[in-house]
């Protein structure tokens, strides 16, 4: 997740493509990345030439700035055992 939003960040990823490839990967059951499903859902509402797409590529772009900021959280303890 965290990898996508800094593909897009850093302009390899489209927003639109950014919020496909999360929603097909966790559709809207991961809290981390509901609002990315749900303006995945906006993007496919919306008709070409409408200015509303600029909005929710903002919108992407804020939650993807979002996303790769979250901490990480190890899955392996990385302290010696006492």
């Amino acid at each position: 997740m965290r990898a996508l939003a800094r593909r897009m960040l850093a302009g390899e990823l489209k927003p639109w493509e950014l919020t496909f490839r999360i929603h097909r990967r966790y559709g809207h059951e991961l809290p981390l990345t509901e609002r990315l499903a749900e303006l995945d859902d906006e993007y496919g509402m919306l008709e070409d030439g409408d200015g509303a797409i600029a909005q929710v590529d903002a919108e992407v772009t804020a939650e993807a700035r979002r996303l790769a900021a979250h901490p990480t959280v190890p899955a392996e303890p990385t302290d010696p055992p006492s």
